[in-house]
């Protein structure tokens, strides 16, 4: 990346258990044409470890968190 681009703020929209479920999700989303990156810790990837800190967050750029949002409440069993 260059040295002066600007990295965008992402906001966690959902935290996933298993990071299985991150997957889905971020399909999901980019299908609806959200931007979404997924974001674990390295010590949880090596030692599978999947709850807790080292659950998979799943990460939308601030201007599209509100529609991320609201697509996630649309599958909400309820």
């Amino acid at each position: 990346m260059p040295g002066n681009a600007r990295a965008v703020p992402a906001y966690r929209v959902l935290t996933a258990m298993p990071s299985a479920v991150a997957h889905l999700v971020k399909g999901a989303l980019e299908v609806e044409g959200v931007s979404v990156r997924l974001e674990r810790d390295a010590l949880g990837s090596v030692y599978g470890l999947d709850s807790g800190r080292w659950a998979t967050r799943v990460l939308v750029p601030e201007d599209q968190l509100d529609r991320a949002r609201a697509l996630l409440a649309a599958f909400e069993p309820g």
